[in-house]
C-alpha cells in the first residue's frame, strides 16, 4: 500500500486526469469512449495518469474493463543485465544485514525495488521459508503472490524481525526504527555498491535496483518456459508487461516442467507435493509447482 504523501499525491494524479475526460467528455460511464480518449491524448500526463486512475474508476462502480488501444515506445530498449557473478557481488557488497537481505530478496523474488519496504513481519513465512508480494502502484493493485526464498534469506529476515510484532515494517531505518525504509537510501546504497564493484575489476554495466527484476523474470522464463508462472511471480496483470521482463535466449534449454493446480483443488496439490514437485509461486486462485526435468 502507498502511504502519507506519496498516496495522497497519488490520487491527486488521478483526480486531475478524470476530471479533464469528465469535462471532454460529458461522462466516464461509456468505458471504451473514455479508454479511447485517455490512450490517445497528445498529454502524456493524461495518458499515464488517466488510464491508471479510470481502471480503479472501473473497478469501484463495476463497469465493463475497457481496452487501451496504445502502442509502447518501439525505440525503448531493454536494459543490459549484468554478469551473474556481479549480481551476486552486489548482494554480498552491503555490510550492512539489512541491506544485504533487501538485495537479496530482490534477487531471489523478482520484487519491485519499493515493495520490499512496504512489507511487514506478517509477509513472512519463517518456518516454510515463503514470503508475500504485492503492492499497489500508479496503474493499480498488482497480484498478491507468494514466493519461495532461500533458508538464508530466511534467517536474514528473521534476524531483522526479532523484537518486532507481526504488524510492523520489517526492513525499518536506524534512527526512526518505526519507519520503513525509502526508496531514495536504496538509490544510495546501491550508487555505494556499483562504486566498490567498479574498483574491484566487476562489470557494473546495467546494475541498478530494477535489473534485478529483470533477471528473475529472464532467469525464471529460462528455466520454465512458462509464460503464465513468470508473469504471476512478477506480479503482472497482462502478458504485455511481462514480455518487457523477459530477455529471450534461445539457447538455454528449459531445465523444469510446471504445472498449475486451482487453489481448491487440495486433491491434486496434494498429489504433486508427495510426487516430489516443488512450489514455484502460490497466488489467491492457483498454486505453480515445478520439477526438474532431463536435459542433455
Amino acid at each position: 500500500m502507498l502511504d502519507g504523501k506519496k498516496a495522497e499525491r497519488t490520487v491527486q494524479d488521478y483526480l486531475e486526469a478524470l476530471i479533464r475526460a469528465a469535462e471532454v467528455l460529458g461522462s466516464l460511464d461509456d468505458t471504451q469512449k473514455v479508454a479511447d480518449f485517455l490512450s490517445r491524448s497528445p498529454v502524456k500526463w493524461i495518458r499515464k495518469h488517466g488510464m491508471a486512475g479510470y481502471n480503479h474508476y472501473v473497478r469501484v462502480f463495476k463497469l465493463p474493463m475497457p481496452f487501451y488501444d496504445f502502442q509502447r515506445d518501439p525505440r525503448r530498449q531493454l536494459p543490459r543485465i549484468p554478469p551473474e557473478k556481479t549480481l551476486q557481488a552486489s548482494i554480498v557488497a552491503c555490510r550492512r544485514l539489512k541491506w544485504q537481505a533487501y538485495f537479496r530478496l530482490l534477487y531471489e523474488t523478482g520484487a519491485r525495488p519499493s515493495e520490499p519496504f512496504q512489507m511487514h513481519v506478517r509477509d513472512v513465512d519463517f518456518d516454510n521459508c515463503k514470503i508475500r508480494l504485492g503492492t499497489l502502484k500508479r496503474s493499480g493493485y498488482t497480484s498478491e503472490r507468494e514466493l519461495p526464498i532461500s533458508e538464508l534469506l530466511a534467517a536474514q529476515l528473521q534476524t531483522l524481525a526479532a523484537g518486532k510484532d507481526a504488524e510492523e515494517w520489517l526492513f525499518t531505518k536506524t534512527t526512526k526504527p518505526k519507519e520503513p525504509l525509502a526508496y531514495k537510501q536504496a538509490q544510495d546504497v546501491m550508487t555505494s555498491i556499483k562504486r566498490q564493484l567498479k574498483q574491484a575489476g566487476y562489470s557494473i554495466e546495467g546494475l541498478r535496483l530494477h535489473i534485478y527484476r529483470h533477471a528473475f523474470g529472464t532467469r525464471t522464463y529460462q528455466l520454465t518456459r512458462d509464460l503464465a508462472l513468470t508473469g504471476q511471480a512478477l506480479g503482472h496483470r497482462n502478458i504485455e508487461d511481462t514480455m518487457i521482463y523477459i530477455h529471450l535466449r534461445p539457447d538455454q534449454p528449459r531445465r523444469y516442467d510446471v504445472e498449475r493446480c486451482a487453489i481448491q483443488d487440495k486433491e491434486a496439490i496434494t498429489l504433486k507435493i508427495a510426487e516430489g514437485w516443488e512450489l514455484a509461486l502460490q497466488t489467491r486462485e492457483a498454486v505453480f509447482f515445478r520439477r526438474p526435468r532431463w536435459v542433455p
